[in-house]
């Protein structure tokens, strides 16, 4: 038994040395370099462009999106404003504060989503006058998953998620389901007219 035992424990360690492991789960990296890794605007016109193309009627080209990741002056908190295009004649706007957020128990990072308080007015909301009062927490749609100094590669849970999203109305829609964050990209994935969308958005100089 003890041989089984440390033959599980020396296989634990070679699949997942404690450095690369904490490289991925975010234990070995601090939340303000999280928040410096995402802070920009993005743009997906690239991927518009490159699809108008190939676009038809049953395969349309993707809507025109960006993404504003404005820090706070809190370190873990940041606003996410995403604007859709979603054709010539509308323009759909929904903003979220997120939350980076290190669990207790394992020092794993994970991004909380929370939405306005329906008493605020978007309108309102600064990067620079953050009140974290201001908004409620949707815990159930964190995004979870690897958390590096360079890349970011996270996902929520899907029917946790949905459930907490059903009081949130059409917003749901502008609400991050997983990103990617890498070189000058971010992928981000919405939701479009009840079908999932990838957003392939580069980060603007």
């Amino acid at each position: 038994m003890l041989k089984i035992s440390m033959m599980l424990i020396m296989v634990v360690l070679a699949t997942c040395p404690t450095a690369q492991c904490k490289e991925q789960n975010g234990a070995g990296i601090s939340t303000a370099a999280i928040g410096a890794l995402l802070a920009g605007r993005y743009d997906n016109s690239a991927q518009v462009a490159q699809a108008q193309g190939k676009a038809t009627a049953e395969n349309p080209a993707p809507p025109h999106v960006t993404v504003a990741i404005e820090p706070t002056q809190q370190p873990d908190w940041a606003l996410w404003r995403v604007h859709m295009d979603v054709d010539a004649d509308t323009a759909l706007d929904a903003v979220w504060a997120m939350n980076t957020s290190r669990r207790a128990f394992d020092k794993s990072l994970a991004l909380i989503p929370y939405t306005l308080r329906p008493s605020v007015n978007a309108a309102t909301v600064s990067a620079a006058a953050f009140d974290e009062t201001q908004w409620l927490s949707l815990e159930a749609c964190a995004l979870r998953g690897d958390f590096g100094k360079s890349r970011i590669n996270a996902h929520s849970e899907g029917e946790p998620c949905a459930a907490a999203g059903m009081g949130i109305g059409g917003k749901r829609a502008f609400l991050p389901a997983s990103i990617e964050r890498e070189g000058d990209r971010l992928r981000v994935q919405l939701i479009l007219r009840g079908t999932p969308l990838r957003v392939d958005a580069r980060r603007l100089p």
